[in-house]
Parts: C-alpha cells; structure tokens; sequence
C-alpha cells in the first residue's frame, strides 16, 4: 500500500511540474511557412467534422495565424509553429447551441496538432504566443 501511494504521489509531483520554455528554445525554433488560409480551413473543419456535433451548422472564428509555442502537457518539449485560434459555437445534442469554446491549431514543420484549451489547468504551461514573450 505504501509503494502504491508513493509512486501515486510521485506521478502526481511530476504532472504538477511545469517545464519552462527557455529563450534559447525560442531563438532557436525552426517554423515552417505561414499557412494559406485553405490550409488552415481545411485543417479546421477535418478537426471539427470528427469532434464536435452537426460540424457543418457550427458557427466559428478563426484569428489570423501567429508564431506560438504550444505542448499538450506541462511537462512536455514545446512545438513551435503558426497557431490559429477558433472560437466555435457548436450545436448540442439537443438541438441548440451551446457555450462558445476556443480550439487552437499548431501548424509546425513536423505536421499539425489540434489542441482543446478547456483541458489545459493552466494555460500559460502549455501555449504561448511568441509577439507577447519580452
């Protein structure tokens, strides 16, 4: 028992610690061009025809593309790339629409990534825009 609950502990320190993106990661990220809005339209809708109800009634907006930093987890490397940020209003099961809720698109050099904000605890740990970094 106390073996279980020491390594439960143990799990839970490491999820809690935060790895911070250091300036020499940032200088020394490789980006890949700016997408073409059709890149990032079709990269939207693909995510949202396999995640969300009615994806074709959605409603959404999308800001233009920045360079951003994004990981899934705290603990994670960063992926640097052009994020596109899309507020959407979905509709529920029950026919209405539901809350507005933000996705977020990483487009990098090594491929693209789709990321939910509202499953980030803290969002500063996993995406920051590189324009607010001084």
């Amino acid at each position: 028992m106390t073996i279980k609950l020491l390594g439960l502990l143990a799990t839970l320190a490491l999820v809690a610690c935060a790895a911070p993106v250091t300036q020499s990661e940032i200088q020394q990220a490789k980006f890949s061009p700016q997408p073409k809005q059709a890149e990032i339209d079709k990269e939207v809708n693909t995510y949202l025809k396999a995640n969300v109800n009615e994806p074709e009634a959605a409603k959404k907006e999308c800001a233009p593309p920045r360079k951003a930093w994004a990981r899934t987890f705290s603990y994670e490397p960063a992926k640097f790339g052009w994020m596109v940020v899309c507020d959407v209003n979905a509709k529920e099961k029950s026919g209405g629409y539901g809350s507005l809720k933000a996705y977020m698109f990483l487009f990098t050099a090594n491929g693209n990534y789709a990321y939910d904000s509202s499953a980030f605890v803290n969002i500063n740990n996993n995406v920051q825009f590189l324009d607010l970094i001084k």
